[in-house]
């Protein structure tokens, strides 16, 4: 039997009425367990460290992403813009806002976690030069803001911290040598992002001559933290097609000259760690436990740190066992 097309049409809006209120349905119900990211449960903060940089200065950035509702929120993980779920912009009176664009981006794998009320996620990175250059490349006074979406959610609005306001002065020229675009220039900057490069070296060489040069500088105990982090760790070297073993009795040299309280936290907690690895490699596991010490004071239970106590533990097992005695120490 064949049906009048005049009494179809109300069926078919039927069907679709009953679908719609399915998918609505499950819809709630999904939220009565968890809230979508980017709604008005989520806090972003920026700190950035300082107010004050000398031009060249290496500056680091620390985001926090709080959950303040009341329901369970699923966010990125990996707070990071080499992952994409973190831009910086940046503006200033002489240059238009842009984005800070890192020198890679990466691909990581179960990169979301569900945040109760209360908790947080946070990390702490470099922004200072990346794929555009220098971040801050003259004196001024700039305005910095983090901005936070989840990958993959359907909620596309930014959830935005509050601008960071950061004056780059210029220390009588010292720092003009790590901006003037050239090769070695280049080298230079791109190793005091990586801390390593044993073939940058025609940057390494620019870092020396600004230390010795320069001693008194903010910019030269970056250098030596660099040279030293460089230094402490093996290093495969594909322009000579061999790995360069961590040299650690050099690194110590380098890291006595640091006047480490000049220093971003998030850089003496590295220098900290650094020290305790090669005085575990150079036997002396008691000034290992020291230095493991003051890394657990500096970070004060501060979770954006604790990447890095994971990185120093796999490169050198045996720094767990200082972490776990001191720890259980009263």
């Amino acid at each position: 039997m064949r049906l009048d097309p005049a009494t179809q049409l109300p069926r078919k809006m039927f069907l679709v009425c009953i679908v719609a209120c399915l998918f609505l349905a499950a819809r709630a119900s999904v939220g009565l367990t968890q809230e979508s990211p980017g709604s008005a449960t989520l806090e972003l903060t920026l700190d950035m460290g300082t107010s004050s940089l000398s031009l060249g200065e290496p500056a680091y950035a620390t985001v926090r992403l709080v959950n303040v509702g009341a329901k369970p929120v699923e966010v990125s993980k990996l707070l990071d813009p080499q992952t994409g779920a973190i831009q910086i912009a940046v503006s200033s009176s002489i240059r238009p806002r842009f984005v800070f664009l890192p020198l890679f981006y990466t691909d990581a794998v179960h990169t979301r976690t569900a945040l109760a009320p209360g908790e947080s996620v946070a990390a702490v990175f470099p922004v200072f030069y990346g794929a555009l250059g220098w971040t801050f490349d003259r004196p001024g006074a700039y305005r910095v803001t983090a901005e936070y979406r989840p990958q993959g959610g359907a909620q596309a609005e930014w959830i935005r911290s509050r601008a960071a306001s950061v004056t780059v002065v210029d220390e009588h020229g010292v720092g003009a040598s790590l901006l003037t675009g050239s090769s070695a220039s280049e080298e230079a900057s791109k190793f005091l992002l990586w801390q390593r490069g044993d073939q940058l070296q025609a940057g390494q060489a620019l870092l020396t001559g600004l230390v010795t040069q320069h001693p008194e500088s903010p910019l030269a105990d970056y250098a030596l933290l660099a040279f030293g982090r460089n230094l402490s760790r093996s290093f495969r070297n594909y322009a000579v097609g061999k790995i360069r073993e961590a040299d650690c009795e050099p690194a110590m040299s380098y890291f006595q000259r640091v006047r480490t309280e000049w220093l971003p936290l998030f850089l003496q907690i590295q220098q900290r760690l650094d020290e305790a690895r090669c005085l575990i490699r150079l036997s002396r596991p008691a000034e290992a436990r020291v230095s493991m010490a003051r890394a657990e004071r500096l970070r004060a239970g501060r979770p954006e740190f604790t990447l890095l106590f994971q990185q120093a533990i796999r490169l050198e097992p045996a720094l767990g066992q200082s972490v776990d005695r001191n720890t259980s120490s009263p």
